[in-house]
């Protein structure tokens, strides 16, 4: 129940249209109960030597009519009609009222798992596979759904039902009322077999489904590298086995749902046999009307599938149980202090824009626990200046650059900007004063304008162009067969390597941060593309404190300082010269990795 009550504010917030369902409810047991009577009324006023009940008498006289048996007939044929419509009537109502509150509780968890999946920090996603993700979010959210009906919606209505029909039924014979009611016990037990053994095989179940997504998801995501590598085959027998996997799974499902059918089925018939016996005699005894046991048999029916339908319940609920479980994993995934604290921050825009020193202060950060990757690092980069980071891969570039906005938070020491904490500043105004270009561009399938304007959503679209123009990309833009209004492909694919960042640099020129951050933005390029972007990257570097990542001569050696990293550790700081002329890690870097840019730049 602690993992229900974790969902049921979602259901109270709908508590309005919850009123109006059990309102729905309450009359549809009552029409349940009425339903069987226009046959006793046929079989024993028509039919039969039965008194007609007074009330209907007096009813009939009020119309000018008798009870005879040609007007009793068709007093029961047009009640039948008249529950059957009222009936209909409540079953659309109840359906439309259902639909709209569970869609809406949907939504509302949905939104909650999305904006917590968003908030997760980032070694969180990089372990976990996007194809389960979003089978979380679209598929298993529905448990909210389905468990509000399983522990408040059918619960009240069968009760209800059961209540109503027992009550008349025991009115009409007590003792077939009583006999009714002895399959329970068992029901009860079949249910609590099978239930746990049917929650086992869901969860199974929708582990393996989640695999085949993700390797889907993963496969189709990187289609150009598959193709080029020729594991097509490979990639399809990969497929048939976990398809493989996820059927045999389902099947075993289907058979111990079928198994648990069966059995509570025989049980109904062993019952319902038991009753059609006793009350035959009872009938041949005199001691109940055949009309009275036409509507007990039409009863027994309603009691034996509400009183199953009851029963099932917890066995129905542990498939839910399956879905709540991964969604509140999800929810339960602890945030770190800038998921946390995103909402907290002291330090108004103005003050931000006006100081934007950035300072690493002995700056240690690990991402596991005892095996740091930066160590001791401390750096100032002042307003207008450019800093270049250069090292070997996996020297803690990237990672240092990261703790700016504060995709990660340092394990030691701290960084400022404009002298001030950024942990004290709102995650979301800090993120805004800092633009971040990478070596691969994240395009989104919008249009062209949409996706230069990001960052800043209410660009007008005389900014967007502007900033296109800055960033060279006007040109091709207005070659494209809607121009700005032409929709990009996912990741970009109808768009050039060249094409795609020239986009990137539009993007961070129309934000107009103070602070930049370029994540090896050339290394990809040839030399004619890489002369438009490094064009159109001293535009958007002009004025700017920024921090470049590159490998390539061109990009870094017009840098304020050259900042060479070696195992997390700052080992040289300088110009591109003076680090030249010191002749240590920069220069026997620069000869091993750089030699060919600089022979390209002398030719």
């Amino acid at each position: 129940m602690g993992k229900y009550r974790r969902l049921l504010p979602y259901a109270s917030r709908q508590w309005p249209g919850l009123l109006l369902i059990g309102a729905f409810t309450a009359a549809g047991s009552l029409l349940v109960v009425l339903q069987p009577w226009p046959l006793k009324l046929l079989v024993d006023g028509a039919f039969g030597t039965t008194d007609v009940p007074e009330a209907l008498r007096r009813l009939l006289a009020a119309g000018s009519l008798h009870a005879t048996p040609q007007v009793l007939i068709g007093v029961a044929a047009l009640a039948s009609f008249g529950l059957f419509a009222l009936n209909s009537l409540v079953d659309v109502g109840l359906t439309r009222a259902w639909s709209i509150v569970g869609q809406r509780m949907v939504h509302d968890l949905a939104i909650d798992v999305f904006r917590h999946l968003q908030r997760l920090p980032l070694r969180f996603h990089q372990t976990r596979p996007a194809g389960d993700l979003l089978s979380r979010l679209t598929t298993d959210t529905w448990c909210v759904y389905k468990m509000t009906d399983g522990i408040l919606i059918s619960p009240a209505q069968n009760i209800l039902t059961l209540v109503a029909t027992g009550a008349v039924a025991w009115r009409l014979h007590a003792g077939l009322a009583l006999l009714a009611f002895v399959t329970a016990p068992l029901m009860v037990a079949a249910t609590f077999f099978f239930g746990k053994r049917i929650k086992q095989r869901t969860q199974l179940g929708r582990q393996a489904q989640s695999r085949l997504m993700s390797f889907v998801h993963q496969t189709l995501s990187v289609i150009p590298i598959v193709q080029a590598f020729g594991t097509e085959d490979r990639n399809w027998k990969r497929y048939q086995s976990l398809a493989a996997d996820a059927l045999t799974l389902s099947q075993r499902g289907t058979l111990l749902m079928s198994s648990y059918g069966l059995v509570t089925g025989l049980i109904t018939v062993v019952g319902t046999g038991a009753i059609i016996y006793a009350g035959g005699r009872e009938v041949l005894l005199g001691k109940l009307t055949l009309g009275s046991f036409l509507v007990f048999i039409a009863y027994l029916r309603v009691l034996q599938l509400t009183s199953e339908s009851l029963i099932k319940l917890y066995g129905n609920l542990k498939p839910v149980e399956a879905s709540i479980d991964r969604v509140l994993e999800i929810l339960d995934e602890p945030l770190d202090d800038v998921g946390a604290n995103e909402k907290t921050g002291k330090l108004p825009a103005q003050k931000i824009n006006s100081g934007r020193t950035v300072r690493f202060e002995n700056v240690t950060f690990s991402y596991e626990a005892g095996r740091p990757v930066l160590h001791e690092v401390t750096l100032t980069a002042n307003p207008g200046e450019t800093i270049a980071l250069v090292g070997a891969t996996g020297a803690g570039k990237s990672t240092l650059v990261s703790l700016i906005p504060r995709l990660y938070d340092v394990t030691r020491g701290r960084v400022t900007i404009g002298g001030v904490n950024v942990c004290d500043i709102n995650v979301a105004e800090l993120r805004s004063q800092v633009a971040v270009l990478l070596q691969e561009t994240f395009l989104f399938p919008a249009t062209v304008a949409e996706n230069i304007a990001y960052g800043k959503l209410d660009a007008s679209r005389e900014a967007i162009e502007a900033a296109a123009r800055d960033a060279n990309a006007d040109e091709f833009i207005r070659r494209l067969p809607q121009g700005y209004d032409t929709v990009i492909a996912e990741r970009g694919a109808n768009l050039s390597g060249g094409e795609g960042q020239r986009l990137a640099i539009a993007r961070a020129l129309l934000k107009d941060a103070p602070v930049l951050i370029l994540d090896e933005p050339t290394s990809a390029l040839d030399a004619n593309t890489e002369s438009l972007l490094l064009e159109a990257l001293d535009r958007l570097m002009a004025g700017r404190t920024t921090f470049i990542i590159a490998h390539r001569l061109s990009t870094i050696r017009q840098a304020s300082r050259i900042v060479v990293l070696h195992a997390g550790r700052i080992v040289e700081t300088g110009t591109h010269d003076e680090l030249l002329v010191r002749g240590d890690y920069y220069y026997r870097l620069h000869d091993g990795q750089f030699a060919d840019d600089a022979e390209a730049a002398l030719v």
